[in-house]
């Protein structure tokens, strides 16, 4: 090799370091400082027991406080009077999971044996860090992502297709960072962000230093790829309607479910923003969530786990 190939080699392997470089910077999600440390002024208006690691109330009445949505003045809503009559009856009980094996089964006929399926011998995370002798996971977070954000341009017709909304490469980190245990794009692929046994905070609440870190790994998160655009309450105020596609619904169900088989009973379901409501800044998510068709689709795979119902693909709705 004679001395300009050796300089134009020696180029190269350095554009690709620093590339390669540049892309794992880019790549690394791990905040440059610490976050704005949080207080608690006014308890969230779920009151909270910190003795027992649990928001008060019966698992039922714990939900019907944590279901609550976000108005479109961007105020919480009331409490929920009754739930959908699946979640009354089943909220922190065993009844009707199916079993590892059954589920195990069905996981490795979806392709998600390696991300899902490999795990359900092992139980959640749990709080204090993944203490031994803490509770397990009681909460299941839905949020959504609030983006990407349009601005003041209208939604694209094909936000359930488009790729640069569904990528999840967007959510992928380097450095093991990802914000939720599981992202859920439009078209109903997910990614792991971390395995279920992880503890992992995604809420101000979570991070008060009331709690001096006892509620790490006491919350599982989910988060739903939805696109937001400027309205009259903020510039990301406005949301798709409806919010989600019927395969987030679908994968939303299956997560839930994965989930309150690995704790033993079925988990609390949550919304991100009643858990953040009294604290500044808190979150909106998730917007436009239909909690009955959410139940709908629980019911629906719990049926085919249990024999009753014969598996299909999960269809986006029509457009109209």
């Amino acid at each position: 090799m004679d001395h300009m190939a050796r300089r134009a080699a020696v180029w190269c392997l350095l554009l690709a370091t620093m590339w390669s470089a540049d892309a794992a910077l880019a790549d690394s999600c791990k905040p440059s400082r610490p976050k704005p440390t949080i207080m608690i002024k006014a308890m969230t208006p779920c009151p909270f027991d910190a003795a027992g690691l649990s928001f008060v109330g019966e698992p039922v009445q714990q939900a019907m406080c944590l279901l609550r949505a976000m108005d479109g003045s961007r105020n919480l809503e009331p409490e929920l009077k009754l739930l959908p009559a699946f979640l009354a009856g089943h909220i922190g009980r065993s009844h009707d999971l199916p079993t590892r094996e059954v589920l195990s089964s069905y996981l490795s006929k979806q392709n998600l044996e390696w991300d899902f399926a490999a795990y359900l011998w092992r139980p959640l995370s749990r709080a204090r860090d993944n203490d031994p002798e803490a509770p397990q996971a009681r909460y299941f977070v839905i949020h959504d992502t609030s983006g990407p954000n349009y601005g003041s341009r209208p939604f694209p017709v094909d936000i359930d297709t488009r790729q640069p909304v569904n990528n999840l490469k967007n959510f992928w980190c380097s450095d093991n960072w990802e914000k939720a245990h599981v992202i859920v794009n439009r078209r109903g692929e997910m990614l792991l962000g971390h395995e279920l046994s992880i503890p992992w905070r995604e809420t101000k609440f979570e991070r008060a230093v009331d709690f001096n870190g006892a509620l790490k790994g006491l919350f599982v998160h989910v988060e739903m790829i939805q696109p937001r655009r400027r309205g009259k309450k903020g510039n990301d105020s406005q949301a798709p309607n409806p919010g989600f596609t019927m395969a987030q619904y679908d994968k939303l169900a299956l997560l839930y479910t994965i989930a309150s088989v690995r704790r033993g009973d079925w988990l609390i379901p949550a919304f991100h923003a009643p858990i953040d409501a009294s604290i500044r800044g808190g979150h909106d998510d998730p917007m436009n969530f239909s909690l009955d068709t959410f139940v709908h689709r629980l019911e629906r795979l719990v049926a085919v786990l249990a024999g009753r119902e014969e598996p299909q693909v999960s269809l986006n709705p029509p457009k109209p």
